[in-house]
């Protein structure tokens, strides 16, 4: 079930306060004391909500209402409070007599807590707000290398260029045809087979010779050439074939 309304809406007058309904709450108050607040209305003759004539005694028609600035004294009081109470305002305004729980916050809002913030202190926890610790400065690299790193890559690089001459010179080698390393004019007999007379000596003429010589020594081949060139006709019967058909 929802909360009962303070009052009847019907008929209620909203809206600023005026003197007369000011003066009319204050005289009822003074001379009844405070009630029940849904009652108050309909005893003081009143066309307004209960609630609003809660307020407007709390926060403006009551005799004991401090007006201004909170001073140091409340300031430091305040602090105090809301370091265990925290944003409770209805019970810090009860610790101050006089101001009301509206004004404090406000108060807080737009005074204290800068203050406090100024003074390096958490408002929210009321401890000392702690510093970024800004990391340290790395030392910047230096663009150049050093000069022992230099010699070192130096020296590494000196085998690579000496590898690589090494391997151009035996490739180029391997491609270039080998020459014979025997010169004509130290072989005597380079020097006789490229002279102009073992060029023009006949004796070395061997296809008469060999023609010749073949024919010299094989006779009967000759003849069974000339009886194999005198028979043009062969016949079945003279291979002694007609069996086989």
């Amino acid at each position: 079930m929802g909360r009962q309304p303070c009052c009847d809406k019907l008929g209620v007058k909203k809206g600023p306060w005026t003197a007369e309904e000011d003066k009319k709450l204050v005289n009822f108050l003074l001379a009844h004391g405070q009630c029940c607040w849904r009652a108050v209305p309909k005893l003081a003759g009143l066309r307004r909500c209960g609630k609003s004539c809660r307020l407007r005694w709390t926060n403006y028609l009551r005799p004991d209402l401090k007006r201004g600035l909170l001073n140091e004294a409340e300031e430091q009081l305040v602090i105090d409070l809301h370091s265990r109470l925290g944003n409770r305002w209805s019970k810090i305004a009860a610790g101050l007599p006089g101001r009301t729980d509206n004004e404090i916050k406000n108060h807080w809002n737009t005074h204290i807590k800068k203050k406090l913030i100024k003074m390096g202190i958490d408002p929210i926890t009321h401890e000392p707000l702690r510093k970024q610790v800004t990391p340290p400065e790395m030392p910047c690299k230096p663009n150049n290398p050093p000069a022992d790193l230099d010699m070192n890559q130096q020296n590494v690089n000196i085998p690579e260029h000496g590898l690589s001459s090494a391997a151009e010179s035996s490739s180029s080698n391997e491609s270039q045809p080998l020459e014979p390393n025997l010169k004509s004019e130290d072989d005597p007999l380079m020097s006789y087979i490229l002279s102009d007379t073992f060029l023009e000596d006949l004796t070395w003429d061997f296809s008469a010779s060999s023609e010749d010589s073949s024919a010299a020594d094989n006779p009967a081949e000759d003849n069974s050439l000339a009886w194999l060139l005198d028979c043009k006709d062969f016949g079945v019967e003279d291979f002694e074939l007609g069996c086989i058909n």
